[in-house]
């Protein structure tokens, strides 16, 4: 008797823990409904290939990034598909190996020790001297060939 009273006990409170889970996540949809506002990329130059890409930047011959951040890496994407980026500065820049592939409006890369894959677009700067690489709506990188 004294079992059965405290199991309806616990019924309760699990009852009360799940509707107030489905309160949480009913409340939820009504803020995914919020969209960014719209991003003009009228005044962009078109995307770049995969094969223009391929063609331009990776054949072997090292070219230099600068992040967002003003980093400095020094990048070889070869014709195989595998990928070298070295940091310009430091006293003994190690250098991070990794993979590259093509895609229709850009390429994906990944680097050792990681497993995870990250895809860019690539446009040409508006005056064409540098090539811009971002990451959705981010720069994450300037190519320039040295």
């Amino acid at each position: 008797m004294i079992r059965s009273a405290s199991r309806s006990r616990a019924a309760p409170r699990a009852a009360l823990v799940g509707v107030a889970l489905v309160v949480s996540v009913a409340g939820a949809p009504a803020l995914a409904q919020l969209k960014p506002p719209p991003v003009d990329n009228s005044g962009l130059p078109e995307k770049m290939t995969g094969d223009a890409i391929k063609a331009e930047w990776f054949d072997g011959r090292p070219f230099l990034a600068v992040g967002p951040d003003g980093k400095q890496y020094r990048l070889v994407f070869t014709p195989d598909g595998k990928a070298a980026r070295t940091p310009v500065e430091g006293k003994k820049p190690k250098t991070v190996t990794g993979f590259w592939r093509v895609i229709a409006e850009g390429y994906c890369s990944r680097w050792t020790g990681t497993n995870r894959e990250k895809c860019f677009n690539v446009r040409k700067s508006a005056d064409g001297g540098d090539t811009i690489i971002r990451f959705g709506q981010q720069i994450a990188a300037t190519w320039k060939r040295p």
